[in-house]
């Protein structure tokens, strides 16, 4: 269990799917460790939003309308490094260029569910690592 100090490690969603979106409110939310503390559409609002809601874990897709994944990646690993970004995508390809802006994690959306469970949580313990 990835508890913090007796809480839920806090996950927000980005992804521009409605579907995927609340999918993945309900996945989180049904694990006792993880608390999903908001979902949102596009890049830029999901800037707007880490600022202000300061989640432990961004699962984020690189296709957003408004700034795509890496520019969030880029923008949260200068502005946010405590928000560990946990890459959600049909693209491959991109977990390379994603991890070099600071993303922890890549997770392919063709993998269980299970898989990006794992990444959150495993999120927290990269960090101790590098720590």
């Amino acid at each position: 269990m990835s508890l913090i100090d007796g809480r839920r490690l806090g996950v927000l969603v980005a992804d521009d799917h409605p579907s995927v979106r609340e999918n993945l409110r309900y996945l989180i939310n049904a694990e006792a460790d993880l608390e999903c503390v908001g979902v949102v559409k596009d890049g830029a609002r999901c800037i707007e939003l880490c600022r202000e809601l300061v989640p432990d874990v961004l699962v984020l897709d690189n296709t957003m309308p408004r700034a795509d994944g890496v520019t969030v990646t880029r923008t949260l690993a200068r502005g946010l490094p405590d928000v560990r970004v946990v890459m959600y995508t049909l693209d491959d390809e991109i977990c390379p260029v994603a991890r070099a802006f600071g993303a922890v994690a890549c997770v392919s959306k063709d993998s269980p569910y299970e898989y990006l469970l794992q990444a959150i949580r495993n999120s927290m313990v990269i960090e101790a690592r590098l720590a």
